[in-house]
């Protein structure tokens, strides 16, 4: 892998992002060349907020060709079904199809109903954390694994039927499958991956046969029956919106909450305001998706000749766009590189924008929402604990390794 070079911008390869604790001074050298730039692996990288907004909204830049590149690279098997029919890898008419079948399961009065069950859910887990530090006397807690990670894997398993017991196996393979969505797959994570998308596979198969066989409420069953005429889910389709809705269900929702609440953690004026005012929850749940995106990059590919940002573009030359580096654009946010959750400048780029626009927006903002009123009403001097946590990063995702906090009040 090569080394980023601050004095050359186009040494930039997606693939650095894994090794950079903090990529974001990485992105601001990469605007320092304008909104878009050919790097010299031969990618265009847009860092511009607006020129990336164009770019996801504008047909023309399409994400099918990743999937046939999937289809092309992986070997015959799960992984190759997986995600040559991943959803956010289909163009229309068939991502239209597809998502206008799944969009009639996953309404928002399905996640507005869901609220009370989520609420709780979260006291459930806060009460967990706070018997277990009476009987145990600890002084701290890792907020990332015991509320961030689970609440969000408690609400997937409940919306698909997945028993909680599989939880921790399902969460395994989502790690290792990961890398698979890199620009560059890692050669010596290619092979756990691909042998955890046959055990992510035979276990979706499973999880519908039993479903069909004996329906119940929740989205899994609604998915096997939602139809529009004779237009309804192919096998290959049904399987790979399992594995995608469980592994984009818990992560980005567990990154998204714990990466904004460390950033919130530094700034304890800002704590004590969310502790005060609970209506200022919904906006610092925007800033936290702005200011540590857990999804740093997607990708799209022309299907003709274009321009972007001044930059002439031949057809099918690849495209990464920074989510993360449009989210901290100078020319779009005010002094970007400050966390401010009382900013009023729009919706960052976090979920993406257009057709593709993330199916479950609605969902992790609810449940991130939950988790922050429920932290802040029930531990107003919540307070970081330890050595400073870590990063990790693996394709286009990026979170912490854990968050220990201390409640102060806890026990």
């Amino acid at each position: 892998m090569s080394t980023f070079d601050p004095t050359n911008p186009a040494s930039f390869d997606p693939s650095q992002l894994a090794e950079m604790d903090d990529p974001y001074p990485v992105f601001d050298a990469l605007r320092s060349s304008g909104s878009a730039l050919f790097t010299s692996s031969g990618l265009l990288v847009i860092t511009g907020y607006e020129v990336a907004d164009e770019t996801l909204r504008d047909k023309r830049f399409r994400t099918g060709p990743i999937a046939a590149r999937f289809r092309q690279m992986l070997p015959p098997g799960a992984a190759q079904d997986e995600l040559g029919h991943r959803i956010n890898f289909l163009d229309a008419p068939d991502h239209s199809r597809v998502r206008s079948l799944i969009q009639r399961a996953f309404t928002p009065a399905r996640v507005l109903d869901m609220r009370p069950w989520v609420e709780q859910k979260a006291e459930d887990l806060l009460d967990t954390i706070e018997a277990r530090a009476r009987e145990t006397g600890e002084q701290s807690f890792d907020i990332r694994a015991d509320l961030a990670h689970s609440l969000p894997s408690l609400v997937i398993s409940e919306m698909l039927g997945v028993p909680l017991a599989d939880r921790d196996r399902l969460t395994e393979w989502t790690e290792a499958v990961t890398p698979l969505l890199s620009v560059q797959v890692p050669t010596d994570q290619l092979a756990p991956a691909l042998e955890a998308s046959e055990h992510f596979a035979a276990y979706a198969a499973a999880l519908v046969a039993k479903r069909r066989a004996a329906p119940g409420d929740d989205l899994l069953t609604a998915m096997l029956q939602v139809k529009d005429g004779n237009e309804r889910l192919s096998r290959e389709e049904l399987l790979s919106l399992v594995v995608t809705l469980y592994s984009a269900g818990h992560r980005t929702t567990r990154d998204l909450f714990a990466n904004g609440l460390y950033t919130l953690l530094q700034h304890a004026e800002m704590y004590a305001a969310i502790v005060k005012d609970e209506d200022s929850a919904p906006g610092a749940i925007d800033e936290f998706l702005r200011f540590e995106t857990p999804t740093l990059f997607v990708g799209r590919v022309p299907t003709e000749a274009a321009e972007i940002a001044g930059v002439p573009v031949p057809a099918y030359s690849p495209i990464i766009i920074l989510l993360a580096a449009a989210n901290r654009d100078p020319q779009h946010f005010k002094d970007p590189n400050r966390f401010d959750i009382a900013r009023d400048e729009g919706a960052p780029l976090s979920f993406a924008a257009g057709a593709h626009h993330c199916l479950g927006a609605a969902l992790a903002r609810m449940e991130a929402e939950v988790m922050l009123i429920a932290v802040t009403r029930r531990w107003p001097n919540l307070r970081l604990f330890g050595p400073r946590p870590k990063s990790w990063s693996s394709g286009p995702f990026r979170g912490l390794t854990h968050l220990n906090v201390s409640a102060g009040n806890a026990g």
